[in-house]
């Protein structure tokens, strides 16, 4: 873990006594890390200012010194390292006739640690019977909703014996292949959901797919098409309530087209309250 940071940083922050989550590396600072001890998150900076030139050498590090062989993903904002570690880019966007091609001159980065925790959905999965159901979580970031969802649909695979796609996007779910997603999953890396939803019911027959942060119409769109085809949707929505998500325009309908059976507001260290398909706690 990570490797791209130079050897005394990385030596400091994997001797801090908890679970690290997040490292915060910008021009100028020092890198603020972010972990949780005794079920409480905390943060601390290290020693070192980090010069424009340090966060380039990282970047290359990431990138396996081919920064042209990450430039679609660059181009999304982010580079997955190759054990995982999703690292957020922040610098100058670059458009061409109005797309963003690259983003060049970076001046800071935001690292989120993959965290694989096996069995945090089990008491949910339990509450509803034991069976494979459409699902919404709801959260704010960087409250655990990656690590929940892979677990759901661990579960679904492994205990309910379902066929689970998950649509990873970022390589979040798997990260590099360091957790198991489950014997009867199939994971489609760096793909959109509107290319994994479609491509996916269409060729891989699954019974529930699994993908991360719904943000835009054409995104529930997916989600909406797939319980028409029968099949189970587990997904995540940036709120910090069901209640906030459905004053959003596109969210503002979701209750009355069904397509979700359970909503679930999830908080920091698992603690989740759930909604059935009506809006009301169950």
């Amino acid at each position: 873990m990570l490797n791209f940071l130079p050897p005394d940083d990385k030596n400091e922050i994997l001797k801090i006594r908890g679970k690290t989550e997040e490292l915060r590396i910008r021009a100028g600072q020092p890198i603020s890390v972010t972990y949780s001890a005794d079920g409480i998150r905390k943060k601390k900076l290290l020693s070192k200012i980090y010069s424009y030139k340090d966060i380039d050498e990282i970047l290359l590090k990431l990138c396996d010194y081919s920064v042209f062989g990450k430039d679609e993903s660059i181009r999304q904002g982010f580079i997955t390292s190759s054990e995982g570690e999703r690292v957020g880019i922040c610098g100058n966007v670059v458009k061409d006739e109005e797309k963003i091609s690259t983003i060049k001159q970076i001046t800071s980065m935001c690292v989120r640690l993959p965290n694989d925790v096996e069995g945090l959905a089990l008491p949910f999965f339990r509450r509803i019977g034991e069976k494979s159901s459409s699902v919404l979580l709801i959260s704010p970031p960087a409250q655990g909703k990656t690590t929940f969802l892979r677990d759901l649909g661990r579960i679904y695979s492994d205990k309910a014996d379902k066929n689970v796609l998950f649509i990873d996007e970022r390589d979040e779910f798997s990260a590099s292949g360091r957790f198991f997603l489950g014997k009867n999953s199939d994971v489609l890396k760096y793909a959109d959901k509107n290319y994994g939803f479609k491509n996916g019911v269409r060729t891989l027959n699954p019974d529930v797919i699994v993908c991360d942060e719904l943000m835009t119409e054409s995104d529930l769109l997916s989600c909406a098409q797939a319980a028409a085809s029968g099949v189970k949707t587990i997904a995540s929505a940036h709120s910090d309530s069901l209640k906030n998500l459905l004053k959003k325009p596109m969210f503002s309908e979701v209750l009355k087209k069904r397509i979700f059976e359970y909503y679930v507001e999830l908080s920091y260290g698992g603690k989740i309250c759930v909604y059935d398909e009506r809006g009301e706690i169950c």
